[in-house]
């Protein structure tokens, strides 16, 4: 099982820091569907300026871009998870080590989607390769940690998952969790779920710190 790691926002807490950090965690069972989304976006007679970028994001995309793309991830064999991280409930000690916030997050929401898929075979962790040297390690080693981290007993035996960092310029799956991820964020910082509400079906569950789960299927 293929999981790509992207987020919308910043996990800063400077004036101009956005209220809300999110991370999308999406599920892509026929990734060349998500390529294919893509490639077709790009062939579409899009503007000289998205021709020329190295991979179409959606915070530099147009109303138009982000509709089309949205769309086809709509019609795709993927499902998605989210952590919305409020940054005014921060508690005060975390507020100067985004690090550790970001490495929780996203080992929290990880290990809920690693024990509702299971049993699996094998369990792989994409994304994108922004982190280096210790970030790297310590970020590897804590989503080890935490997707391990089981206390209720079970019959098989726990698959530890493949951390895979990787360019997202090369990795359409990347792109595609980004614009989940820009979507959501939209739906918190604006009150705008014009571009949620498109691939909201294909949500299993926003996990929102501190104020609960926001849907559950």
């Amino acid at each position: 099982m293929d999981v790509y790691i992207d987020e919308s926002g910043d996990i800063g807490l400077g004036e101009r820091s956005s209220p809300f950090f999110v991370i999308a965690a999406l599920i892509v069972h026929e990734p060349i569907q998500i390529k294919r989304c893509f490639s077709k976006i790009r062939k579409n007679r899009l503007k000289k300026k998205y021709r020329e970028l190295p991979e179409l994001k959606f915070n530099n995309s147009d109303k138009v871009i982000k509709r089309r793309v949205l769309e086809c991830l709509a019609q795709s064999n993927i499902e998605f998870w989210c952590s919305v991280l409020r940054k005014d409930q921060l508690y005060e000690h975390l507020r100067k080590q985004p690090q550790i916030v970001y490495n929780f997050l996203t080992g929290s929401l990880i290990a809920r989607i690693y024990f509702h898929y299971w049993p699996f075979h094998e369990i792989n962790i994409i994304v994108d390769k922004s982190l280096n040297g210790i970030q790297k390690d310590l970020f590897d080693q804590y989503i080890v940690y935490k997707t391990m981290e089981q206390t209720t007993p079970i019959v098989e035996p726990l698959v530890p998952p493949d951390i895979l960092h990787r360019d997202s310029r090369q990795e359409p799956c990347i792109q595609a969790a980004d614009f989940i991820a820009g979507a959501v964020h939209r739906k918190y910082r604006q009150a705008d779920e014009s571009c949620y509400l498109i691939i909201q079906n294909k949500c299993l569950q926003i996990f929102d710190y501190f104020q609960g789960p926001q849907k559950r299927l």
